[in-house]
């Protein structure tokens, strides 16, 4: 990890600290259905899965469960009788961040076909700014046909889905067998990715200006944790998974070098 002059936590998400089990509210909105509500079919991506409250509950963990249903489920989907429901929520007009460090420490799911996914959204998409015109940091994607695959993305007009400006290296163990810290230094000029203490990604806003691109991370961003099924990006499901686990420890938000701001609504 770099060595920072100054670092201070302004907001942690400390799962094992909540007894009763439940997620506050006050933090978290959870995104329900197939997408389709949102004019987002597949939430975007061809994704098979339905979203449900009942699919995230906190056990020492935060634990998203992905979890294959039966045809009569009475879950419908854009494609029919739902093949799977699991969860996904986010941080959107309760929690913002505004540079600083980001770090999640989280244990992927196994399993091919599994696609867990920790990343920030501008909050200017609440406004009305359309994706990928609002920005996406994107902490850490993984799939389970990939299981030692570490991967942090940006997105943006320009340089967005399949051409992403992306970064992906290779852990020495699946990330579904331990426990790993996944983080971002965002600054004004720059953002960071880091696998544990490796940082192994930078680009720089000078770098993506410079070739006509916007760059939209000077602004709020707001935080989000799911887990989907196949897609065109986690590809086709494996037929014998049943189910499969997000585990997210904690959240740890801190400024840098006195950079960072944390937006509460």
């Amino acid at each position: 990890m770099r060595n920072w002059s100054a670092q201070s936590l302004l907001w942690s998400e400390e799962f094992a600290d909540h007894h009763a089990g439940k997620l506050s509210e006050d933090t978290w909105n959870f995104d329900l259905g197939d997408g389709s509500a949102a004019g987002l079919v597949g939430w975007g991506n061809n994704e098979l899965e339905y979203y449900t409250k009942d699919s995230l509950h906190i056990d020492s963990d935060l634990v998203i469960t992905a979890q294959r249903i039966p045809e009569d489920s009475g879950l419908q989907c854009y494609y029919g009788p739902a093949q799977w429901k699991s969860g996904k929520i986010h941080t959107a007009g309760k929690i913002g961040f505004k540079y600083g460090r980001l770090e999640i420490k989280a244990k992927m799911p196994s399993g091919t076909g599994t696609w867990p996914a920790l990343w920030l959204l501008g909050a200017n998409l609440l406004d009305g700014v359309a994706w990928p015109h609002c920005g996406e940091i994107d902490i850490l994607e993984n799939t389970g046909a990939h299981p030692f695959q570490v991967q942090g993305t940006i997105h943006g007009h320009g340089y967005f889905g399949e051409n992403g400006l992306t970064k992906i290296i290779q852990s020495p163990t699946a990330l579904s067998s331990n426990f790993h810290t996944y983080s971002v230094n965002w600054t004004p000029e720059y953002i960071e990715w880091f696998f544990d203490d490796l940082c192994y990604n930078r680009i720089n806003r000078e770098e993506v200006e410079s070739e006509g691109k916007p760059w939209p991370f000077n602004q709020e961003f707001y935080l989000i944790m799911n887990l989907a099924i196949g897609g065109w990006f986690a590809g086709a499901v494996d037929e014998k998974l049943e189910s499969a686990e997000l585990h997210v420890k904690s959240i740890k938000y801190f400024s840098i070098d006195g950079v960072g701001e944390l937006i509460l609504h």
